[in-house]
């Protein structure tokens, strides 16, 4: 059940950010949809990951395991919703990397647990800062 209430949540964040992205502002000079590709992209992919999500929740015949662990995952709904309430609001006071950096560790830890706190550092420092090279160096896009 847990997953279902996930999926949807997921399927809904792509399609609204899809919709947001097509709104994006055109180029005025160039492609005016080369600012769109890839946050429209983005979307698409989200929204297809969160309806394959709905499916294979649906499918599922584990209901009575997932009821078992509800409250947990409730709890890790709700606090995944504070995290990214919560790094938007950071996001142009402190920066990309500093951000970045804090919401993907606590959002790994939350998810693996302590156990694996190290394993969740690293993965944050190495998307984080392959993120920043990509937009800075590649892209040449300035980030916050």
């Amino acid at each position: 059940m847990k997953d279902r209430y996930l999926s949807v949540a997921v399927l809904a964040f792509g399609v609204i950010y899809t919709i947001a992205a097509w709104n994006l502002p055109r180029a005025p000079v160039g492609n005016p949809l080369g600012p769109v590709y890839f946050p429209l992209g983005l979307g698409l992919l989200v929204t297809i990951i969160g309806f394959l999500m709905l499916l294979q929740s649906l499918k599922s015949h584990h209901e009575e395991r997932a009821h078992a662990k509800s409250g947990k995952s409730a709890f890790q709904i709700l606090a995944t919703l504070v995290l990214c309430v919560a790094y938007a609001l950071m996001f142009n006071k402190l920066g990309f990397l500093f951000s970045s950096f804090v919401f993907l560790s606590a959002l790994l830890i939350l998810l693996n647990g302590l156990r694996k706190w190290l394993m969740s550092l690293s993965i944050s420092i190495l998307y984080t800062a392959g993120v920043w090279y990509l937009f800075e160096k590649v892209f040449l896009i300035n980030l916050p």
